[in-house]
């Protein structure tokens, strides 16, 4: 994906997100179905995701660089999760904006040039189109259990 597909769909994301806005807190708060996260939690869990990759993957997303794997996703899925119970859904949908928006201010930044090269997450071969390209495959996941409502 180039980096302007990519910042397109980034931006997209932003007007989703924008889009939700409609929901009512008794909705955005409740399970989009039995035993599974509400739209709160949901969002919740996407932006988390995007702070951490703020913070700990963009600063050093450069050629050959090796990072860690990723955090225990239980773990940090169940943060998110429990951060989502502590605001209102238009507080996580504006937290949410704001994470999503340092990534695209982040990834303006970046050469072109710089857009394949390679650098590892754990034994895994990555670069910064690959890394966010299945990101936006995990917003799509999470995106469809929203739109089920």
């Amino acid at each position: 994906m180039t980096k302007e597909e990519l910042l397109k769909s980034y931006n997209e994301y932003i007007n989703w997100l924008d889009s939700l806005y409609i929901l009512d807190e008794i909705r955005a708060t409740a399970p989009y179905a039995n035993g599974k996260w509400s739209p709160n939690e949901i969002v919740m869990h996407l932006a988390e995701w995007d702070r951490f990759t703020v913070e700990q993957r963009l600063p050093n997303m450069k050629e050959g660089e090796r990072f860690e794997g990723y955090p225990d996703f239980e773990a940090f899925n169940a943060k998110a999760a429990a951060l989502a119970h502590e605001q209102t859904f238009k507080e996580t949908l504006s937290y949410a904006k704001k994470q999503r928006q340092k990534i695209i201010q982040k990834l303006q930044q970046i050469d072109e040039i710089d857009w394949n090269k390679v650098f590892y997450i754990g034994n895994s071969e990555c670069t910064v189109s690959s890394y966010f390209t299945d990101f936006l495959e995990h917003d799509a996941h999470h995106r469809k259990q929203i739109s089920a409502l």
